[in-house]
């Protein structure tokens, strides 16, 4: 039997921080459809929340997918250069 932490030792850096971003880009696809379902609803308090949930999960996300994106195209160049098997 693997451990957990034995099966994350065997990816790749770069193999980590893509699973990573695949999964926050799943929260916030489900993120921004909550704020559009609170929307259409067109209640006052539900625009609050809307708006609370766009400025302080889903814009932040996005943030974090950026940059974790653009360190991913930074790993890009020294993952080729790395002799295999290591």
């Amino acid at each position: 039997m693997v451990s957990g932490k034995s099966v994350a030792g065997a990816r790749s850096p770069r193999a980590h921080v893509g699973e990573v971003v695949l999964h926050l880009q799943q929260i916030h696809s489900a993120v921004v459809v909550a704020v559009a379902a609170l929307r259409q609803q067109n209640c006052d308090l539900d625009e609050d929340i809307a708006n609370l949930l766009q400025r302080s999960v889903a814009d932040r996300i996005h943030d974090q997918i950026e940059r974790l994106q653009s360190a991913l195209r930074t790993l890009a160049p020294q993952d080729r250069r790395r002799p295999r098997g290591r």
